[in-house]
């Protein structure tokens, strides 16, 4: 046998090791950044499907004439926004107002809560940074439904409006919606 094949040792080198380590630290790394940004990426889209869902589902409300607790069935079903920088929106019945018949309603949230029948929050991080031209109400009024839209400063020649959702690193996901009912899914 000769000497140089018995002190031949089978193995990694320190700096094999350290290349290897080195490596594999840039990659958990990547994959540890891009987890966090896909999580606010995730919570922002989950968030605009769920507002989607939420303005199919009082419009299903309207054409289905759903009761509002005991107040019978609501002239209209809607969703109010409470302004750029909420990070929440409450669906609600438009209550026939004083015995008035539909025909003389004004198609608006009450302020003091009491047509309120859901509250919604958005997923942490979320905000509404968006409501086109300061909309504050969408109703669906039965039976086709018809779409109205409330905004600050009123403006009935609308004939669409948008909600834009971001998350904390900016990224936007806007839901679109017009007058005959066509809601934009992100």
């Amino acid at each position: 046998m000769n000497e140089r094949q018995i002190f031949k040792s089978e193995g990694f080198t320190v700096v094999e090791i350290i290349v290897v380590l080195a490596i594999i630290g840039v990659i958990t790394s990547i994959i540890i950044f891009n987890i966090g940004s896909e999580r606010k990426n995730s919570a922002l889209l989950r968030s605009a499907q769920n507002l989607s869902l939420n303005l199919r589902q009082v419009e299903n409300y309207a054409l289905s004439s759903k009761v509002f607790k005991t107040e019978g069935v609501p002239c209209g079903w809607g969703i109010h926004f409470s302004g750029t920088g909420s990070t929440s929106y409450i669906i609600f019945a438009d209550l026939v107002v004083s015995a008035a018949s539909c025909s003389n309603q004004d198609f608006v949230r009450n302020p003091d809560g009491s047509e309120d029948f859901e509250a919604v929050n958005l997923e942490s991080g979320i905000t509404i940074s968006g409501l086109s031209n300061g909309l504050s109400d969408v109703i669906f009024i039965p039976p086709d439904p018809i779409v109205k839209f409330r905004f600050t400063p009123d403006d009935q020649s609308q004939t669409s409006a948008s909600i834009t959702l971001t998350n904390k690193d900016g990224a936007p996901r806007v839901i679109n919606i017009n007058k005959t009912g066509f809601i934009s899914s992100p």
